[in-house]
């Protein structure tokens, strides 16, 4: 069942709601830390729970000069790559009234990609501040857009661009499936959407979980799919394709999450054996977690360790873009600091007790917001949790440190 903090949520913490106020330069607490922690949030500016409460912020003087100038609202364009997370599978939980909406993909709420009216993400809070934003995905996908390793369509085959619009992001997808993404679907979209090389585009990037559930074994294999090198080498053929072929692009690096805290949060929990039609479930898709005994606990220390491996390689990415400072590409790098094993239980999907729920879209989203400009120590901050998300206030002087 769609929880009721998931109702509560969209119902007052909507983007448009008028009963909200502003937080400024001071310590508060909701029921959880601040969303950059309470150390962190006295210096970093003013947080609202409704941007529609924040001062107006006044036009730049002059266009930014390249990707190294960009201040959010000079985005115009959202874009995603990734995987069901991105897609956001199972996000609304549990329907006990229509079995048939438990397994889709609730694109519109996707924190990376989604576009749906009120829903807090990443392109509808970057269009917070610029109207003419395109990309985030609306509505939902009937099952899934499979993509699963070599089992993924050939060419531009199992997308639906009229919900998708610019979330190429796929179930099942490992790291050798973005190029994939970006080749087939993204750069072919953004140019039947006419969109200007000139744009400046703001790219979600996030993958590794498929990978991690499916080939934890891979943290000790010196070559071979999903082994670090692999990993690298994918990721670095999806950006530079991007860079080639979709200018102005500034990626948002999110690192491999720490999945095993999602199994400390949920084993044992009575609400991840609420009854569903036809399916005994605990991680769906994730092999690697849900093992018992000795064996469980080898496998998840396999999977720590090549998430380890992954944001290393992550983090190295990130920094050899930074030193070869292209006017018009640059990756930021996010690190995946979401304790999830101190999240209520909510905080994932009731369908599967894995993929993150509408509520915890929407709070990733405010953090993702909440760090976009600032320094690398504040990005770092743990994303905790807090009853009602809050958001911080574009400052004019604001700027993506790349």
């Amino acid at each position: 069942m769609h929880s009721a903090l998931s109702l509560l949520l969209l119902a007052s913490a909507s983007l448009g709601s008028g009963k909200k106020h502003l937080v400024k330069h001071k310590h508060v607490h909701r029921g959880a830390e601040s969303p950059l922690g309470d150390m962190l949030l006295a210096t970093a500016g003013s947080y609202v729970t409704d941007l529609a409460k924040c001062p107006s912020l006044k036009a730049r003087d002059t266009p930014p000069s390249s990707v190294h100038d960009l201040r959010p609202d000079d985005f115009s364009v959202a874009m995603a790559i990734g995987d069901s997370i991105t897609a956001g599978a199972f996000a609304k939980g549990i329907n006990p009234d229509n079995k048939n909406l438990n397994w889709v993909e609730w694109r519109g709420v996707s924190y990376a990609g989604g576009g749906d009216p009120g829903a807090i993400t990443m392109p509808n809070l970057l269009k917070h501040y610029n109207s003419t934003l395109v990309g985030g995905a609306v509505g939902y996908n009937p099952g899934y857009e499979i993509c699963f390793g070599s089992g993924c369509p050939v060419g531009p085959v199992g997308w639906n661009k009229t919900v998708d619009v610019l979330n190429a992001g796929q179930s099942g997808a490992y790291a050798s499936n973005l190029l994939h993404e970006a080749q087939d679907y993204l750069a072919p979209q953004v140019k039947a959407m006419n969109i200007s090389q000139d744009r400046y585009k703001f790219l979600s990037f996030q993958v590794g979980a498929n990978d991690v559930c499916q080939l934890c074994a891979a943290a000790d294999a010196p070559m071979g799919p999903a082994t670090k090198s692999d990993f690298e080498n994918n990721i670095r053929a999806t950006l530079e394709y991007v860079r080639q072929n979709i200018p102005n692009t500034l990626v948002n690096l999110f690192g491999a999450w720490q999945l095993t805290d999602i199994y400390s949060l949920t084993s044992g929990q009575i609400y991840c054996k609420q009854p569903i039609p036809f399916v005994e479930r605990f991680a769906i898709g994730c092999p690697c977690i849900a093992g018992q005994g000795d064996v469980g606990e080898f496998t998840r220390g396999q999977m720590d360790r090549l998430v380890q491996q992954y944001n290393t390689v992550l983090q190295n990415i990130a920094a050899d873009y930074k030193a070869k400072n292209y006017k018009d590409f640059a990756v930021i790098w996010q690190p995946p600091n979401l304790p999830f094993k101190s999240y209520p239980i909510q905080a994932v999907s009731s369908v599967d007790c894995f993929h993150p729920s509408s509520d915890a879209h929407a709070r990733i989203a405010a953090g993702l917001w909440n760090r976009l400009t600032l320094d690398a120590t504040a990005r770092a901050a743990p994303f905790t949790w807090e009853e009602t998300p809050t958001f911080r206030c574009l400052e004019e002087s604001d700027r993506i440190q790349t």
